[in-house]
């Protein structure tokens, strides 16, 4: 039998919400598949002690609200061996979430970490819903979304920790979170590049609704916007510094360019000329800076015997990787070199 899932819960007051969290867990996740690792961040609302009655919980208690990364990082202290998966206090879990979550890391030998979809949640694992009342009525759409997603997995660049399945092995390589981003936001972006160069895929999970009422934490920390909008500006920063992102890196549609790019050279090093000429124009029409892409194209023109268009399509290349080295944020469409492959 596989190890169990390492479910890490950090909670810095909000007790309703992790009473919520904590009785979909019980209520719905075969009690053998996981083990819940909770920990208090320095709560005065009667956390501490509803954790301390949660049956077979091991608990954590911090004397400080320490933040998000710095809790985490507790709690995997504790793993002694199985996958890791963080989970925020205001969610709650349908039947079948930890499986479906599980069977991406199962079935995909280079998922290195996999998110489910949201009705809450920044970037693409957002989906629309209906509004819920009721507990069943939430468990009624993620049943039906499974049977209709079943099996379905999309490539991100970036998944949210509100819910994250982190393998293993990554956690090994990878090791713990950055704790500089303080009270939280960016330490999940931050794991996720460092995940990404490490050379591991991140995977959603279409088939794995979970539910979000965001922000609580944060919301209780502060209610003023401007007190949150100055802690993002300040974390995205630090992260901009340490890493200097390049697109494919935070935009899913540059990186699933980029995995179409390499598709295209494949298939051209096999001799498959139509299809590394198919495969390079949807690459470039997902995102007209992948400048592998080009530079594939330009070798096939070579190949037949169009020098021109090849010359063309070499200096966009070159173009579109230089213009990337010196902004390496995400550039603007207008700037971004033109191409034009319609004959």
């Amino acid at each position: 039998m596989a190890d169990p899932v390492n479910i890490i819960i950090p909670a810095w007051n909000q007790i309703a919400y992790s009473q919520q969290c904590i009785r979909t867990i019980l209520d719905h996740t075969p009690p053998e598949t996981y083990r819940l690792i909770l920990v208090d961040n320095g709560s005065t609302d009667g956390t501490g002690a509803f954790f301390d009655a949660v049956p077979g919980a091991e608990v954590i208690h911090l004397p400080e609200n320490r933040g998000f990364a710095a809790a985490v990082n507790e709690g995997i202290r504790r793993v002694t061996s199985g996958h890791v998966l963080l989970l925020n206090n205001d969610t709650l879990l349908p039947p079948g979430w930890l499986a479906q979550l599980r069977a991406v890391l199962d079935e995909m030998p280079d998922a290195g970490m996999a998110g489910p979809v949201s009705n809450h949640v920044s970037g693409s694992q957002q989906i629309e819903t209906p509004p819920f009342t009721s507990l069943d009525d939430l468990t009624a759409f993620a049943e039906a979304r499974a049977r209709e997603y079943a099996g379905h997995r999309r490539e991100t660049a970036r998944l949210v920790g509100f819910c994250l399945l982190i393998r293993d092995q990554v956690i090994q390589e990878i090791g713990l979170f950055d704790e500089q981003y303080g009270i939280g936001n960016f330490e999940d972006d931050d794991y996720c590049i460092r995940v990404l160069r490490a050379g591991w895929r991140l995977i959603i999970a279409e088939d794995a609704f979970v539910f979000h009422y965001g922000g609580r934490t944060f919301a209780a920390l502060s209610p003023n916007a401007n007190d949150y909008r100055q802690l993002m500006a300040r974390n995205e920063a630090l992260f901009l510094a340490k890493f200097q992102p390049l697109p494919h890196e935070r935009i899913s549609e540059a990186l699933h360019a980029r995995r179409l790019a390499e598709t295209a050279a494949r298939h051209l090093n096999e001799g498959n000329l139509r299809q590394a000429i198919e495969t390079g124009l949807a690459a470039i029409q997902c995102w007209r800076a992948e400048w592998r892409a080009l530079d594939v194209l330009a070798q096939a023109m070579d190949q037949l015997g169009d020098t021109g268009r090849a010359d063309q399509l070499r200096k966009q290349a070159e173009a579109a990787r230089t213009f990337l080295e010196r902004s390496p944020l995400p550039p603007a469409a207008s700037d971004i070199p033109h191409h034009d492959l319609k004959d």
